[in-house]
């Protein structure tokens, strides 16, 4: 009917990004790792994304959202954590273990037909270092896939000021001790975890409240703090864990690819 107004759409991750202010009006090149069934990673730019292992997606304003997307986070490590009959919580760092929890295939990096990998197991491995290693694996994957984002927003993973940017990390994992534990050691980054656990809602909200006024979606998310909440410091980061799943999965990747 007339009079009535129409909000655009859009999807989840691009809805959480709006709701946590991210875009035209707010804040750019400000990566987010979102942890649920998969795992994503994306920023706000002004610069068009051209890596082949980016979804690059547009914004009416000018400004893009790069995302990264692995296949295996959480559910991958939930079923670890079930095959060995432990609760998510129970892992500990996995010690030499290596476990890359591909069960579904991978997307970043562009492995469809891989499976699951495990090596380093020693007679004094537990099983609980076992799940740690699977959260590792996932970690590091989506980790990695957060470079390739940060690359394609023009910056530098290696460089200090970028690698000193807080991190926002969103999603059912980020609810998950282990999980914020293990961003944190392989990261090194302060992390960011907002107070609201409904970002994607938010962003939705935000587009009809900018319908119904005429003011811009972003700057009515920003206005409301949403991307505020706990801020956990930096803590040294782990790179012989870094540096030993990474040498696993490269070496690896020929073989997964079939």
């Amino acid at each position: 009917p007339a009079g009535i107004a129409v909000a655009a759409g859009t999807g989840d991750n691009m809805s959480a990004a709006i709701g946590l202010g991210f875009g035209g009006g707010g804040l750019l090149d400000h990566p987010v790792l979102s942890l649920g069934t998969s795992g994503t990673v994306f920023a706000a730019t002004r610069t068009r994304p051209d890596s082949p292992a980016l979804a690059g997606f547009a914004a009416a304003d000018g400004t893009y959202l790069p995302l990264a997307c692995t296949l295996n986070c959480t559910l991958a490590v939930d079923k670890v954590a079930a095959l060995l009959r432990l609760d998510r919580e129970d892992a500990v760092p996995g010690g030499e273990a290596v476990l890359l929890p591909y069960l579904d295939g991978e997307r970043t990096p562009d492995l469809p037909a891989a499976s699951g990998l495990l090596t380093g197991l020693r007679h004094d491995t537990t099983p609980q270092q076992l799940l740690g290693a699977a959260y590792e694996g996932a970690i590091v994957t989506v980790l990695r896939a957060l470079d390739e984002v940060l690359r394609a927003c023009g910056l530098d993973p290696a460089d200090p000021e970028v690698a000193a940017r807080p991190l926002r990390l969103v999603g059912g994992g980020a609810q998950g001790r282990m999980w914020v534990d293990t961003v944190r050691r392989l990261s090194g980054r302060q992390l960011i975890v907002p107070a609201s656990g409904e970002l994607v809602a938010l962003g939705a909200a935000a587009l009809a409240a900018g319908a119904a006024t005429g003011e811009d979606a972003v700057a009515i998310a920003a206005s409301w703090q949403t991307g505020e909440g706990e801020e956990l410091p930096p803590v040294e980061r782990d790179m012989e864990t870094w540096e030993r799943v990474g040498s696993v999965l490269d070496r690896a990747a020929p073989s997964l690819l079939s």
